[in-house]
């Protein structure tokens, strides 16, 4: 465990702890305040005129003034409780993270995908997956924004070390990222579609004429009831006035139910995205991928979180609707239902080309920061260098990020130029898959800009395709060879297409007898590299490191050995050179009883 870490969350921790514990005491004082506040009104009210009423409506008045700012302090301090919650468990779930421990984050299993390039090979998504050790997203579309940067790395040389100068300063503010979580916690799985319903512009029949009309219409009702009150002109005046009103609602009733069908009962799910687009703007960053990502959150001279509270706001008025007694003064007088509708309809022609923008920009940052936070806990990995030119790939010490550093091994690979094929041999659970998946996993986190788990890591950014984790379909009638066959296939043609890709394939061709396999699997070997592919090959079957001798610059044979005695199998999980020169089957069979 990285003691600067734990010391740092377990102080924070500490911090947060102790303020929560203040702000729970304030919230009780508060709550005692405000009950004074109520009983003396009422005993003022009760006691006081008969010594002066001018001193009991005083007294009363006062103690009523003091009663609601004390209802606004105590919901002021009930949003700080909750977030300094929030915090505590932000602090408390690092520190498990510290233990290796990751259990408390999402898995992302939503996103699991057998048939994507290399996601379910690599155990990117699910329990025990990359996106569980890196995720730290607070909203629905921040978590989706990382799960497809993960899916679909950049290869980008600039863009990518833009990112990687970027993430190294969003790791430096680690109470930052914090308090963007703590003011988060939006993974409403709805949120996604409500943004996008708000962005879907409704019509408004005449939006001029009906402007006016809402100017004119209130003054007239006003000004009737004016004439009817001072000057004895009769009430019909004013009922007719209404009756105007509420026509006019009715003629646009359709309207105003498609509107509050769309911003109703929504407002309170604003207020986080609010907090949040607030904390980007108001930080000042350094980075200039950072900064032009926050200056894509101004429109004109409006910010994102000044139209977003604004659009807050016109969605709480509409909800007076649903008090029945106000919804009949406020639509008599102000034709309120219609009024809300109209600025909704100006709010969305005055944003409806920048809110998606927006809430991209926000998503963005919420998976940079969980990018950041990997970086940050754990600064003894290494930073990439990518390099152009010939495809190449060196690590040095190379470990498999989700593997206990305990029991985690690194091991050095050198790969340079294309159409370069090494071939990996070893006994059963000797560390091949697992290096195949250290290699790919590595090289995801490298083309997100992240650390990796090595002390050297420089390589040509490229694609990755894999077949290790093939399955059939029996819904489609498809066999376990059809579907290798198949994805094969994919992995030849989006080569042919003229894509660059780094393939990964452990035990090619399973679902066939030995000598076919072999055959098919040297024809495939021999095509990759007539098509300059780079990429890693295990195999159980010898025969085919053969193929270094035939083409000695393209092949290379790379082997994990065990120390097999008549008791026990030695492991050392160490990548040489060469081919292996044991097998283990036998022998665990003759362990497990399965044969003698």
């Amino acid at each position: 465990m990285n003691q600067a870490l734990f010391q740092e969350y377990t102080k924070f921790l500490a911090h947060d702890q102790k303020r929560l514990g203040t702000i729970k005491k304030q919230i009780r004082q508060l709550a005692l305040f405000r009950l004074a506040a109520f009983v003396v009104a009422v005993l003022a009210l009760i006691y006081l005129p008969k010594v002066s009423s001018w001193l009991a409506w005083s007294v009363a008045l006062i103690s009523i003034a003091l009663f609601f700012y004390w209802i606004k302090v105590f919901l002021k301090k009930e949003k700080e409780k909750v977030l300094f919650a929030n915090l505590i468990k932000i602090n408390q779930h690092e520190l498990a993270a510290l233990e290796e421990n990751y259990s408390n984050f999402e898995t992302g299993s939503e996103f699991t995908d057998p048939h994507h390039h290399y996601s379910y090979d690599l155990d990117l998504f699910g329990s025990g997956s990359l996106f569980q050790f890196i995720n730290r997203t607070v909203t629905q579309l921040g978590k989706r924004k990382l799960a497809n940067k993960l899916s679909e790395p950049e290869t980008n040389l600039t863009r990518l070390q833009e990112r990687q100068t970027a993430l190294l300063e969003l790791g430096n503010y680690t109470r930052w990222r914090q308090f963007f979580a703590a003011k988060g916690h939006t993974k409403d799985k709805q949120d996604s579609n409500f943004l996008q319903k708000i962005t879907e512009q409704l019509e408004i029949r005449k939006p001029g004429r009906l402007q006016k009309l809402l100017l004119l219409l209130p003054l007239l009702t006003f000004l009737s009831f004016l004439l009817c009150q001072l000057l004895n002109v009769p009430w019909a005046l004013f009922v007719a006035s209404l009756l105007l009103n509420g026509g006019v609602l009715y003629a646009y009733k359709n309207t105003i139910q498609a509107f509050y069908a769309l911003f109703g009962s929504q407002a309170k799910r604003l207020s986080n995205y609010k907090e949040l687009l607030l904390l980007i703007e108001e930080k000042e960053f350094q980075d200039p991928l950072l900064n032009e990502l926050k200056d894509q959150l101004l429109t004109g001279n409006q910010k994102a979180s000044e139209a977003i509270e604004e659009l807050q706001k016109r969605m709480a008025e509409f909800d007076y609707r649903n008090n029945l007694l106000i919804a009949s003064v406020l639509n008599g007088l102000l034709l309120w239902d219609l009024r809300c509708s109209f600025k909704l309809f100006q709010w969305q022609m005055s944003h409806k080309g920048s809110i998606q923008h927006w809430f991209h920009i926000l998503a963005e940052f919420d998976a940079l920061s969980s990018l950041a936070n990997l970086n940050h806990n754990h600064p003894e990995w290494t930073l990439p260098k990518f390099e152009d030119g010939e495809f190449h790939l060196t690590a040095n010490e190379l470990k498999h990020p989700l593997i206990k550093e305990a029991r985690n091994i690194g091991n050095d690979f050198r790969m340079n130029g294309t159409g370069q094929i090494a071939i990996i041999t070893g006994a059963n659970m000797a560390g091949k898959s697992t290096f195949l998946r250290t290699i790919g996993v590595n090289m995801i986190l490298a083309m997100n800009g992240c650390r990796v788990n090595a002390s050297w890591f420089s390589m040509k950014p490229i694609g990755l395709f894999t077949n290790m984790r093939t399955t059939d379909n029996l819904q489609n009638d498809e066999s376990y060879f059809f579907a290798e066959l198949q994805r094969l296939k994919m992995i030849l043609d989006d080569i042919k297409a003229g894509h660059a890709v780094f393939v990964i394939i452990d035990e090619m061709l399973k679902g066939t007898n030995s000598e076919d396999k072999l055959s098919g699997s040297i024809k495939l070997i021999e095509q990759l590299i007539s098509l300059h592919t780079v990429g890693l090959v295990a195999t159980h079957d010898l025969k085919l490191t053969d193929l270094a001798e035939k083409y000695p610059k393209q092949i290379t044979n790379k082997c994990f050995e065990i120390q097999l005695t008549e008791e026990e199998l030695l492991f050392d999980y160490k990548l040489t050179d060469g081919v292996t020169s044991t097998m283990n089957a036998n022998f665990l069979m003759r362990k497990m009883g399965i044969i003698s």
